[in-house]
C-alpha cells in the first residue's frame, strides 16, 4: 500500500483530531495525548497547524486521501535549549509495518540535520512501549534518562525514558 508524507494544512483539522482520538483509543497504555483529558476543536487544531515555528518539522502520512500518521518536532525556544528539537510520533495500527513511522522519523532527522540551531533530537517513550524503543534505537536514538513511575496508568505505572540523539557536536 503507498502512502503519502506532506505538510499538515488547514482541511486537514478534523482529520488530525480524528486520528489523534484514534491512536489514543487503540494505545491507552502506551501513549499519552493532550485528547484523553480535552476535546481539541477544530479552530483549536487549525492553530496548531498554523503554528509552526521556522525550526519545526510537522508532517502528515496519507493513505488513500485519510492521515494514518503524524510527527511534529518542535524547537525548544529557551535560549540555552534551542538546540534541542523534541518529537512525538503516532501511527494508526492498522497501518502499521508499512514502514509508514520509520519514514517519518527518517524525514525528521534529515530536516533537524539540515537546520542550522538544531543539535540534539530527543524524545519521549514509556518504558512499556518496547517496540517503539527498538525503533528509535534503530535510528540511532539512546537511553538517557528514565523517571522511575513516572506514568500512572489504570493498572498501575510505567517509567519514562528519555531518548536522545545528536546530530552535531
Amino acid at each position: 500500500m503507498d502512502f503519502e508524507i506532506r505538510e499538515s494544512v488547514l482541511s486537514d483539522a478534523e482529520q488530525l483530531i480524528e486520528h489523534k482520538l484514534i491512536v489514543t483509543k487503540e494505545n491507552p497504555d502506551t501513549l499519552a495525548t493532550l485528547i484523553e483529558n480535552h476535546y481539541i476543536s477544530i479552530n483549536e487544531q487549525e492553530e496548531t497547524i498554523e503554528n509552526v515555528g521556522p525550526n519545526d518539522y510537522k508532517r502528515v502520512a496519507v493513505v488513500d486521501g485519510k492521515i494514518v500518521g503524524i510527527i511534529n518536532m518542535k524547537q525548544d525556544l529557551r535560549k540555552k535549549f534551542e538546540h534541542i528539537a523534541q518529537f512525538g510520533i503516532s501511527v494508526q495500527q492498522e497501518y502499521a509495518g508499512m514502514g509508514i513511522g520509520s519514514r517519518l522519523i527518517e524525514n525528521a532527522l534529515e530536516f533537524a540535520k539540515s537546520n542550522e540551531f538544531i543539535e540534539k533530537v530527543m524524545l519521549t517513550v514509556f518504558s512499556n512501549n518496547t517496540g517503539a524503543i527498538r525503533l528509535y534505537e534503530r535510528f540511532g536514538f539512546e537511553k538517557e534518562a528514565t523517571l522511575t513511575n513516572q506514568v500512572k496508568l489504570e493498572e498501575g505505572y510505567t517509567d519514562l525514558i528519555y531518548m536522545t540523539q545528536w546530530i552535531k557536536k
